[in-house]
Order: C-alpha cells, then sequence, then structure tokens
C-alpha cells in the first residue's frame, strides 16, 4: 500500500463549482505553453442575464487536477488531494477530492505494478521551459476506468476514459509513478532516438526510426529488489513501452560519441564479432570436469543472479542533450555496480512482519503485567579461582 503521505487542507466550499473552459492537456500536439489548473468559471445567478467572471484558484492542499466529461458540456475540473494505492488482485489508486467528502477511483488496468507505465512526452513539447517540467503532465497508453464520487455520495462516473494528470510539483509526480509502479523513479532523459540491432537507427530510405524516437527513457529502482532498469515507449514499432533490467548489460559502455550524443549498451554474455568468438572459445578449452563444475556452480546461483535471456544483441541511444547524456553515463556506473554488488537479492517471499506489541512503561512482554514490578533477578554465583585455575 502507498500513499502520498502528505498533509491536506480541505476547502471552505461545500462543493465544487462548475466550470465551463475548454482545456487543452499539454500531451495533445496542439498544446500551448498555458497552465490548466488555474480556471475561469462564469456561472450564471438568478436574475441576471449574464455572470461575473470569478477566478477559481482551487482549493488549498490539492495536488493535481484530472478532467472529467472533456469537451461536453458538463466537463468539469476536479481537484485532488491526497492518493493512495490500494489492493493486490484489484489495484486502483484513491484521490481524496479537495473538496468535501469526495472521490476518485482509478482502477489499474494490470495487477503486476510493473506493466503499468506513465507516460511523459519529450521537452521538445513544451521548449521555453525547464525540461524537468514535462513531468507534471501524466497520462497513459490505454483508457483507464475512473470512478467519481460527489460530496453527497453520489457516483456521477464510473467509465473508461483517457487520463491526464496535471501535478502542481514534479516531486509529487514523480512520487505518484513511484507508488503505481513500486519503483523509484531516479532520473528522466530526453532522447533522440533508441534503437538494437532488430530495430535498426534508420530505415531503408534513411529515415530516422528505431524502436522510438523523440521519447522520454526513464531509469527505475526497484523497492522490492534494489534493481536498476530503463524504459521507453516504442513508437515506431508497436507503441508499447520497453523495459530493460541494467543487469542485463555489460557495464562498459561501447560505441561512445561523445559528439553525437551516442552510446551502446552490450547484452551480457553476447559475443560481438567472431574473431571474439574464436579467441574466447581457445582461451576457456578446459578440461570437461572442469567444464562441469562451472556449470554446477552456475546453476546454483539465486535466480536473481542469472540474467535472463535478451532478444536483442545492443540497446543504442542517441540523447538530445549533452547534459543529459553525461549525467546518464555517470548514473550509469553507479547503478550497474550497486546492481552487481548487490546481486538484487530480494527480501523472502510472501515475507510479512506482525505489528510488534505495544510496550507500556514499567512493563515486559515477556512476564505478566501484575509480577513484572516485584519481579527481582536471581544472582550467579561466579566460579572460584581456583576452578578457573585447572586446566
Amino acid at each position: 500500500m502507498s500513499s502520498s503521505g502528505s498533509s491536506f487542507t480541505s476547502s471552505s466550499l461545500g462543493r465544487p463549482p462548475t466550470y465551463g473552459r475548454t482545456y487543452v492537456s499539454p500531451v495533445d500536439s496542439t498544446w500551448t505553453p498555458t497552465s490548466g489548473i488555474s480556471t475561469i468559471s462564469a456561472p450564471t445567478t438568478e436574475g441576471s442575464g449574464t455572470g461575473t467572471s470569478v477566478l477559481d484558484l482551487g482549493p488549498p492542499g490539492f495536488q493535481a487536477t484530472i478532467i472529467l466529461f472533456q469537451d461536453s458540456p458538463d466537463e468539469r475540473v476536479v481537484y485532488l488531494g491526497p492518493w493512495e494505492v490500494v489492493g493486490s488482485e484489484q489495484r486502483r489508486v484513491l484521490w481524496q477530492g479537495s473538496y468535501q467528502n469526495e472521490l476518485l477511483e482509478h482502477y489499474l488496468p494490470s495487477d503486476t505494478p510493473s506493466d503499468i507505465h506513465p507516460h511523459t512526452l519529450h521537452s521538445r513539447h513544451r521548449p521555453y521551459y525547464d525540461a524537468s517540467d514535462m513531468e507534471r503532465y501524466l497520462t497513459f497508453q490505454e483508457p483507464h476506468r475512473v470512478r467519481y464520487t460527489t460530496d453527497e455520495g453520489i457516483c456521477i462516473h464510473d467509465q473508461y476514459v483517457t487520463i491526464r494528470y496535471e501535478f502542481t510539483t514534479v516531486e509529487s509526480s514523480i512520487q505518484f509513478q513511484g507508488d503505481l509502479r513500486r519503483k523509484d523513479l531516479v532520473d528522466f532523459y530526453d532522447v533522440d532516438v533508441v534503437w538494437t540491432n532488430i530495430h535498426g537507427r534508420t530505415d531503408g530510405f534513411g529515415k530516422v526510426k528505431g524502436i522510438g524516437a523523440i521519447q522520454r527513457l526513464k531509469l527505475w529502482r526497484d523497492r522490492y529488489t534494489t534493481f536498476h532498469s530503463l524504459s521507453v515507449c516504442a513508437n515506431k514499432t508497436d507503441g508499447q513501452y520497453r523495459e530493460y533490467d541494467i543487469h542485463c548489460f555489460d557495464g562498459e559502455l561501447r560505441g561512445r560519441d561523445d559528439r553525437a550524443k551516442q552510446l551502446r549498451l552490450n547484452a551480457s554474455g553476447r559475443r560481438h564479432n567472431s574473431g571474439e568468438d574464436q579467441q574466447s572459445h581457445r582461451r576457456f578449452s578446459l578440461p570437461h570436469r572442469m567444464r562441469s563444475r562451472t556449470r554446477t556452480s552456475d546453476s546454483s546461483e539465486p535466480r536473481s543472479l542469472q540474467h535472463p535471456a535478451l532478444d536483442i544483441r545492443y540497446l543504442a541511444i542517441q540523447f538530445t542533450e549533452r547534459q543529459a547524456y553525461r549525467r546518464f553515463i555517470e548514473t550509469w556506473l553507479y547503478c550497474h555496480s550497486s546492481d552487481r554488488e548487490f546481486n538484487g537479492i530480494p527480501f523472502p517471499p510472501n515475507h510479512f512482519e506482525l505489528p510488534s506489541p505495544q510496550i507500556l512503561p514499567g512493563h515486559s512482554p515477556g512476564l505478566p503485567v501484575s509480577g513484572w514490578p516485584n519481579h527481582t533477578l536471581d544472582s550467579v554465583p561466579e566460579p572460584s579461582d581456583a576452578a578457573e585455575a585447572t586446566p
């Protein structure tokens, strides 16, 4: 169970206002750099034909907004307070509405946290802002079920929609993404193109393709195993996310081109040319007994130490910004060595800890409460000097 764990101040308003203006999300291709947090509504009062425009900055303490009934007469902005990720078979996010007694339930399409991929855009979609600001705008590749209950306990929305969150801070968004995936977002990098030996950098006509182009590469750390992984949206192939464990690659970065901001991650155990294969075969031509002993040793390793087979020989990345390129190299060396040293040894599976009993002053959990104040410890006789001198 994960939650935002932040303090929350309820609004003095009894119910949320009705919003009438059209909302433009930054995940749309036509998005312009304007904020959707502050909304203007023009309610009409009885006895007047036109209403006075009221600036609604939202209630204090809200952390994100979401649009319901978008592009319809009933469109409304829902201000969201603290969240909590609950459930194991039916995982969902419980959002406390910033107005009194509201509840928004965001049902996740998979019970496996690593299958959830919050999507953020490349910084080129907002060129005049800091690259990290794009993390405030989250969406998902597929529709999710959203259920919204008003302060009167009436469910007015329960359907699958394209979710678009707008967070007030980057820190809140990063925490939210980590709670969804049970992986901490360590860093993110804007990349021009990501390609492999299967999907080359360019197609037959010389056009840049790869598996993904103009995307945001994200570096994660699993909260359970502490393993690190890289994820990127393969928008040039099937549009799904690809995620690769760092320990499945060699620590040495081959094919670095600092001028072009390119590097290549080679899969562990892969041979890169036939010459290396022949030399390696001659160098490691050991007796049969030694080879069998080595195989036995390898097979006894924990499953976390054994590298899962990758369907690629390498993963190549071209970064957009030189600063991100250098930052990735520094972070890669640290993460790879960390995964190698710790070996991804997780906590015991199905491990549960019962809450410790409450210990009161003057009370020992191992003894009855009534007998503890008058309990004295028996003295233990010390051995004599003669006994100590006896060999």
